[in-house]
């Protein structure tokens, strides 16, 4: 089949990428062995570098481009295709028996640096099932019936039912901050398996890689880990991480630096850089990977308007002296 028929004017650089990911496509092919196609792709390929030689200069870049982010490609295609599988799961799609050739492909072409790598699709499909969501980058602040108002921050989503026996919202991705009405009624949270509980209050639940986060700004809360944990009661100033059945310690926290996004502004104080692009990815158009363990480890400060998020990276960039490596379709690989 021939999987590469464009128009004279697509760029070579366009054609070149997608001949790279047919190639990586291929079951154990890392190395971009051109043998590993079948005969009538190789004559396409040959036909096609040999038309200009721009297309030449183009396929040996986006080799090499191939090569600079291989890990990072491996590790974005499980997470793409295992998304994009469980997408299929939950539309009930009839099992293939083999993975149908423009999902790999799209996987692997977000490995390589072009358009798909902007697309995580469980991110469409949380926005297509939520009440409401927000894309990188969007605030958006929210007036439910019972006089509680919520804000989200950038590429957040949640579910909301109000009913005579409560109120509660599900935090599906993202982060968003509650003003809660005291009405009498309670209202509940739920996130990562977990669940926050209040009656009137200020606060703010984020979720995060490896669970999440509630801060409070006024009143209480009780956080609840899991239905058979005790859960830990929160006051203003005060902050908790909980994840895998259990919460973290206590830790107080300055409100004027936690709740900065509300005001546009992004604050770290002496933050994992792992942890600090996971908050500037809430407002990158692009995906962000960073590769090397120990570098996500070292740690940046500073305040930072949150609606210019490259120059947030190019100043973790100066004080860490890491190397940022640009990639068609506005994404990023950090290392």
């Amino acid at each position: 089949m021939n999987v590469v028929s464009f128009s004279p004017r697509t760029a070579s650089a366009d054609v070149a990428l997608l001949w790279v990911t047919r190639l990586a496509a291929e079951p154990g092919n890392p190395t971009l062995d051109e043998a590993r196609l079948p005969a009538t792709d190789q004559q396409e390929l040959q036909r096609w570098l040999a038309q200009d030689a721009a297309n030449a200069d183009a396929y040996r870049d986006a080799r090499r481009l191939w090569q600079l982010t291989g890990p990072a490609a491996t590790q974005l295609a499980q997470q793409e295709d295992a998304a994009l599988q469980a997408l299929l799961r939950r539309a009930q799609a009839r099992p293939a028996r083999r993975r149908l050739l423009p999902v790999a492909m799209a996987a692997t072409v977000l490995l390589a640096g072009m358009l798909a790598l902007a697309w995580q699709p469980e991110r469409w499909l949380d926005d297509l099932q939520a009440d409401y969501h927000t894309a990188p980058g969007q605030l958006r602040t929210l007036s439910l019936a019972d006089g509680s108002e919520v804000q989200l921050d950038g590429d957040s989503a949640i579910d909301v039912a109000l009913t005579a026996q409560g109120r509660a919202v599900h935090l599906r991705r993202g982060a968003a901050y509650f003003h809660v009405s005291h009405n009498g009624q309670p209202f509940v949270v739920h996130a990562d398996g977990g669940e926050v509980r209040v009656l009137g209050t200020h606060f703010e639940v984020r979720r995060q890689a490896n669970g999440s986060q509630v801060t409070v700004e006024e009143g209480k809360v009780a956080v609840q880990a899991a239905r058979d944990v005790t859960p830990v009661l929160l006051t203003a100033a005060q902050r908790v991480d909980y994840g895998q059945d259990h919460a973290g310690a206590l830790q107080t926290v300055n409100p004027q630096q936690a709740f900065s996004w509300r005001q546009g502004q992004l604050s770290f104080r002496r933050q994992p850089l792992a942890d600090a692009l996971a908050v500037v990815q809430r407002y990158y158009p692009g995906r962000i990977v960073l590769l090397g363990s120990e570098l996500g480890k070292r740690q940046v400060s500073g305040d930072f308007a949150s609606n210019d998020p490259q120059a947030v990276l190019d100043a973790f960039q100066g004080v860490l002296g890491y190397t940022q490596q640009r990639l068609p379709g506005g994404n990023l690989i950090i290392r």
